[in-house]
């Protein structure tokens, strides 16, 4: 009868000798990283920032992540520097990856301001309000406004507003909910939004507060009807005599026209 070859204790721990050594080797060099001082070792000395930048200053934001990076190329705080950047108003997102070997991409997606609130803030295309330092008047975008914490109402009906003009060929150039929660729009000729405060070249109109819906439907039913009476036909409002439409009426409306 054969007997089994024993393998001796000490063959068993020079297989495994190699692999302790590794992990020793690990733990080790991950102490070593921690409490060396990375900035010095491996520094991150090149910031690029990345992506479509209408409103900001692309300098500035890399001035800013440098003045927040604390620590080296595997210590630096990612996200710690990510709710810095979001702190800026015309952000809307933001992302970082680190480019070896001493390098961070941040990409950022800006803010797309698509109308006015209020004279010192912007909504979004989610219908977010956004506040910025500065604003800028001459971007021709439709002024909004209503009391705070109403800018989605007031952005939902701009929608349903676009809508319904666009097919008449007008434009609505500002749209207010007041403190009674009344209504009331200007309109004005596809092109001519942007000279809309002109009463040559603009009508207000009052929806009031009560039955919107209904008084709206109605407007988009007698426009066409009153533009062509007054020669406006094609709605370009060159020489516009209607100045107020009020359909706070409950089966007409009244007609306002300018003193000239």
């Amino acid at each position: 009868m054969k007997r089994k070859n024993k393998t001796s204790p000490l063959k068993n721990i020079l297989k495994i000798l190699p692999v302790l050594v590794t992990g020793v080797a690990v733990i080790y060099l991950g102490i070593l990283v921690k409490d060396v001082d990375i900035p010095t070792v491996m520094p991150v000395n090149d910031v690029q920032v990345v992506g479509e930048l209408n409103f900001l200053d692309r300098d500035k934001m890399v001035s800013m992540v440098k003045s927040e990076i604390h620590g080296g190329y595997f210590t630096v705080d990612l996200n710690t520097i990510r709710k810095s950047i979001m702190k800026e108003p015309w952000v809307s997102n933001v992302s970082l990856r680190r480019q070896w070997p001493g390098g961070l991409n941040v990409i950022i997606d800006e803010q797309e301001p698509v109308a006015y609130w209020n004279d010192d803030s912007y909504i979004n295309a989610s219908g977010e309000v956004f506040k910025p330092e500065n604003i800028d008047a001459a971007l021709n975008l439709p002024k909004l406004s209503g009391p705070d914490g109403h800018h989605n109402n007031v952005w939902k009906f701009m929608n349903v507003l676009y809508q319904k003009m666009a097919l008449l060929d007008y434009e609505v150039a500002r749209l207010k909910l007041d403190d009674r929660r009344a209504w009331q729009l200007v309109i004005a000729g596809q092109g001519n939004a942007e000279t809309a405060s002109s009463v040559d070249r603009a009508i207000s109109v009052r929806l009031g507060r009560f039955d919107t819906e209904k008084r709206l439907q109605r407007f988009v039913r007698i426009l066409p009807a009153l533009t062509a009476e007054h020669g406006l036909a094609t709605g370009k409002l060159i020489e516009n005599n209607i100045k107020v439409i009020d359909m706070r009426y409950p089966n007409g409306f009244a007609v306002q026209k300018s003193e000239a």
